[in-house]
């Protein structure tokens, strides 16, 4: 009886919690710029990754609920670049910064984060 009680609780709670999670539709993709080509961003298990117009940077994400996301933790290199390139990054770093939503088009490959538009590698 002890074994059909936990039985019935894990057939109950484990469909539950599988519904309650959103899906991550990110995970294992690549993305680059619609506006700067050079810029590249990827997901894998919860972490944020890629290249700017001249630094490499990492974060973590997380999806929240359908259409919303958090970037955060984004940690980057500081390379030289030209005046050009840092202006370019400090409008992408605060793009990122700033942006709870997101939405991905499987069909297109398109995703937009916040503003900022990004076509998926293939």
């Amino acid at each position: 009886m002890k074994y059909f009680k936990l039985l019935l609780i894990v057939l109950l709670i484990v469909p539950t919690l599988s519904f309650a999670a959103p899906k991550d539709v990110l995970s294992g993709k690549e993305f680059t710029s619609e506006k700067y080509p050079s810029i590249l961003i990827g997901f894998r298990n919860g972490g944020v990754y890629g290249y700017a117009l001249r630094n490499t940077y990492m974060g973590t994400y997380e999806i929240k609920d359908e259409g919303k996301i958090r970037l955060s933790y984004m940690a980057y290199t500081k390379m030289e670049g030209t005046m050009e390139q840092e202006d370019g990054e400090y409008e992408y770093f605060n793009y990122l910064r700033e942006a709870k939503t997101y939405s991905y088009d499987s069909k297109t490959g398109v995703l937009v984060i916040g503003k900022m538009k990004f076509n998926q590698k293939k």
